[in-house]
């Protein structure tokens, strides 16, 4: 079974990195070449003035048919659009829990005609086949020249919640952009029983992206792949015994 996250925000062969149908006819392209089971997005675009959802997008025009959306914020990039995290699955997903991460209302301001604000950010939590399968986006706290271990209580409630998720089940993966590099200071409950497949730079010169796995999970193989979003898509395929 293959599963990938890829934060899909930013196709940078467009005119500032906005989306449009040839970013989400690629994402189908590249989902169906990958044979991709398990498909989950940040940044993804839930509602929008110009462009379907491309949860239903990959619904209408691919075999994964399930999917499910937590839609968190308007689009910094695509103006008009509501954006979140989503999962789209081959198989069925059984049930299904949204959890939401306090949200700490920074500011900052480049200068007078550019000023960024924290957008809401979460998660879906999903049972797969017999996986728990959690995908979300975690606060750039860089963005605001922030150190997110400042906020170490934000992760805490994650880590406590996701470590609950995993004790239900063995067969747990947590993947997504968290925003942040080394996972052992923001999810050290979880980290104690999981691995982080990723260890490579998924966003220019920074690691923001993670695939972590229950130690209990066999690993086929995992690759980090270009494309043209600003994040590589990462990848893993496990051996399914189900």
């Amino acid at each position: 079974m293959r599963i990938a996250t890829w934060n899909i925000g930013e196709d940078e062969t467009n005119k500032d990195g906005k989306l449009d149908y040839s970013s989400y006819e690629y994402i189908l392209k590249r989902s169906k070449e990958e044979d991709i089971d398990i498909l989950c997005l940040q940044e993804a675009i839930i509602k929008s003035d110009y462009l379907p959802p491309i949860a239903e997008y990959i619904k209408q025009n691919s075999e994964l048919k399930y999917n499910i959306q937590y839609e968190l914020s308007d689009s910094h990039i695509n103006i008009g659009c509501r954006m979140g995290v989503v999962i789209c699955s081959k198989y069925e997903i059984k049930n299904s829990e949204l959890f939401m991460l306090d949200n700490p209302n920074l500011v900052y301001s480049v200068d007078s005609n550019i000023t960024y604000y924290s957008h809401d950010k979460g998660f879906i939590i999903a049972t797969i086949k017999n996986y728990k399968i959690i995908t979300g986006h975690c606060l750039p706290f860089h963005v605001f020249k922030k150190n997110p271990l400042d906020y170490i209580e934000i992760f805490e409630t994650a880590d406590k919640k996701f470590n609950s998720e995993y004790e239900l089940n063995s067969d747990f993966i947590l993947c997504g952009d968290f925003n942040y590099d080394n996972v052992n200071n923001i999810f050290p409950k979880i980290m104690k029983n999981c691995k982080d497949l990723i260890n490579v730079q998924t966003r220019k010169n920074k690691q923001l992206d993670h695939i972590i796995v229950s130690d209990k999970i066999n690993i086929n193989s995992k690759e980090i792949l270009e494309n043209n979003f600003d994040h590589k898509l990462c990848l893993i395929e496990i051996k399914d015994n189900i």
